[in-house]
């Protein structure tokens, strides 16, 4: 199943004219997860590890400025990562929500004569992360949201 992806981190402006995500930046993939290490006989052998969230997206007019706050250094408040199910209702099933980011990495790249612009691949750490995941009924209508914490700076 298709679906949309938006990004908004702090202030920077993307390209989305899309109603309700408007000057967020579009999304074309993601990814991001944890690893609880384990010792022997499956006990859990302490921190998890959380890795950064990491999206895939054309360049555009948030690449130089996510550029700069790589280099520089620059923390924000807040990115939010939303997710829906294209076409039809368009219900947002799937919110990342990250706390104390830091734009970690900035990897553009493309092929010269090929069917798409320069895509770019960024990684963003975080101090705290949410995520919510919204069931949907057999007719499409959302239902309660599903929601975990995760502080990576314990």
């Amino acid at each position: 199943m298709a679906f949309d992806a938006f990004i908004k981190i702090g202030n920077i402006k993307g390209e989305s004219t899309d109603l309700k995500h408007k000057d967020e930046i579009e999304v074309l993939s993601f990814s991001w997860g944890v690893i609880q290490p384990s010792q022997q006989g499956g006990r859990a052998a302490g921190r998890a590890d959380v890795q950064d969230f990491t999206i895939v997206k054309r360049l555009d007019k948030s690449s130089p400025l996510l550029f700069a706050a790589a280099c520089h250094g620059d923390h924000f408040n807040e990115a939010t990562f939303t997710a829906r199910k294209a076409g039809g209702t368009a219900v947002e099933f799937y919110k990342v929500t990250m706390s104390d980011v830091l734009v970690s990495s900035v990897r553009p790249g493309g092929s010269a004569g090929g069917e798409t612009l320069p895509l770019e691949e960024v990684s963003l750490n975080f101090g705290a992360l949410k995520i919510e995941v919204t069931p949907q009924d057999q007719e499409g209508k959302p239902g309660t949201p599903v929601a975990a914490l995760c502080n990576s700076h314990r």
